[in-house]
C-alpha cells in the first residue's frame, strides 16, 4: 500500500450526508466537522446505504452501556486544523463498545494498490477517521437512508430504477412499452 497520510478528526461535533444533483445523475458525500477540521468524502451511494444500515442495525441489536468510558482520539491533533474533501476508495465502519463511539474511516486509495500503480498525477495518499456517539450514528443513519431513498422510483416487477424517460424492465423480457389493455 502507497504511504498514506492519516488524519484522526476526533469526535466530531457534526455529520451529515448529503446527495448532489437529480435524480439518476447524484453523487453523495458525507461531510464531518470538528475542532481539528473538516472533511468531506465524496462515495457511491450503496456505500453510504450500507453504512447507514450497519449502524442502524448495530444500534438496534446492542444495548448502550450504563456507564461508557470516556473517549479519546487514536492519534494526536494535526498541527493545524484540516480541510480534506476526496473520494473514497475504501471506507470502513467500527464501534468501541467501551466507549458507544462510532468511527468511519475513509481512504481515497485502496488498500491493496501498489506504488507501481501511483502516478505523479494523482492526488496524495490520505485517510481520515471520524468519530460520533450512538446518538449521533443513529440520526446519520436515518439521515443516509433518506437520501439515498430520494433517488429514482424502483420498478416493482424487477428493482430497478425508472428513469424520467421510461424503464425497460427485464421482467417483461425489455419488449414492452405501452399500456397493457385487458379485454
Amino acid at each position: 500500500m502507497p504511504n498514506v497520510e492519516k488524519i484522526d478528526l476526533g469526535l466530531v461535533d457534526s455529520v451529515v450526508a448529503e446527495s448532489i444533483g437529480k435524480p439518476g445523475e447524484r453523487t453523495f458525500k458525507v461531510t464531518a466537522q470538528s475542532g481539528r477540521g473538516r472533511a468531506v468524502v465524496w462515495m457511491e451511494k450503496e456505500q453510504l446505504f450500507q453504512v447507514a444500515l450497519a449502524i442502524r442495525q448495530f444500534a438496534a441489536a446492542t444495548e448502550q452501556p450504563s456507564d461508557p468510558e470516556r473517549y479519546q482520539p487514536e492519534m494526536p491533533a494535526p498541527p493545524e486544523p484540516t480541510d480534506l474533501e476526496f473520494r473514497a476508495a475504501e471506507l470502513s465502519l467500527r464501534h468501541d463498545r467501551s466507549t458507544d463511539i462510532f468511527t468511519v474511516e475513509a481512504a481515497n486509495v485502496d488498500a491493496d494498490a501498489t506504488k507501481e500503480t501511483e502516478t505523479d498525477d494523482e492526488e496524495p495518499a490520505v485517510a481520515v477517521q471520524f468519530s460520533f456517539s450512538r446518538r449521533g450514528g443513529v440520526k446519520l443513519s436515518e439521515q443516509a437512508i433518506e437520501v439515498c431513498a430520494a433517488g429514482r422510483p424502483h420498478c416493482q416487477l424487477c428493482g430497478g430504477p425508472i428513469d424520467p424517460e421510461g424503464h425497460v424492465c427485464p421482467k417483461t423480457n425489455g419488449h414492452h412499452k405501452g399500456e397493457i389493455k385487458f379485454a
